[in-house]
């Protein structure tokens, strides 16, 4: 999610999204929104099978499951925000622990990945 205290917000557009998506994993897809919720299903091909994410476009974050290999769908949302959203400052958290993390889309992808490998 953006990092709101330290000047962070996500201003893209879910066709922007998509763009992003599909100019990084061709056969990826993005389908939704779900109207009540206005969130998008994100499902990227990853070796034999298709990873899904979500993204709440309301509330301005994405989800996925924590499963192995981590590093995947970090890598996935991390892409798709250097290409969308690439000067932003971001957080994640995981649902159980709600530990919050800073992150800086400007490092580039391989600083970003670093923890998760």
């Amino acid at each position: 999610m953006p990092d709101q205290e330290h000047g962070g917000s996500w201003d893209f557009t879910p066709e922007q999204l998509d763009q992003a998506l599909h100019s990084n994993w061709p056969h990826a897809r993005l389908v939704g929104p779900i109207p009540r919720f206005n969130v998008y299903t994100i499902s990227v091909p990853y070796r034999d099978e298709l990873r899904e994410f979500s993204y709440f476009d309301d509330r301005k974050f994405f989800s996925f499951p924590d499963q192995d290999p981590i590093d995947f769908p970090f890598r996935v949302v991390f892409t798709l925000l250097t290409a969308v959203a690439p000067k932003q400052q971001i957080m994640w958290t995981n649902d159980f622990g709600g530990d919050i993390h800073h992150a800086d889309l400007s490092t580039g992808i391989h600083q970003l990945l670093r923890p998760f490998q």
